[in-house]
């Protein structure tokens, strides 16, 4: 399979169909191709080499949220005289400021806020990869 078909197979899986669908459907529209010797050896290099860097994405995403341990960052956001912010700091949001103080990228799924952050002050913030867990400070002021 070259792409994902509903009810048939998942991308880079070897999947048995009728000949007329596979010759009329699947092959004109490179969903599929027939599954030589060739292809499905290309097609389990293709895997090892998506493994493989996904792996990488992910130790390197480990790194940097260790690099974050402890660490803290700021963010000014309108607020109100009494410190209710007009807008909640988002996961987006932070992973902007980590990148500006701290010149990490970090995906904004790495990051779980454990309550809204609507007011000024300070938030404790958690970061999470697949190995690593960590705890950044939000001081959030009132700017702009």
């Amino acid at each position: 399979m070259l792409k994902d078909v509903r009810g048939v197979g998942q991308h880079g899986t070897v999947q048995n169909v009728a000949d007329g669908y596979a010759i009329n459907k699947l092959f004109p529209q490179k969903l599929a191709e027939p599954a030589t010797d060739s292809a499905i050896a290309r097609i389990e290099s293709e895997s090892a080499a998506r493994a493989a860097a996904v792996a990488k994405e992910e130790e390197q995403l480990d790194n940097k949220v260790a690099a974050l341990r402890g660490k803290r960052i700021s963010i000014a956001a309108r607020a109100t005289e009494k410190g209710g912010l007009f807008k909640q700091i988002t996961p987006a949001d932070i992973v902007k400021a980590v990148r500006l103080e701290h010149g990490l990228e970090i995906p904004d799924s790495a990051v779980h806020l454990p309550e809204h952050l609507k007011t000024v002050g300070e938030h404790t913030v958690n970061l999470r990869s697949k190995n690593q867990k960590a705890e950044l400070v939000v001081a959030i002021t009132q700017g702009q």
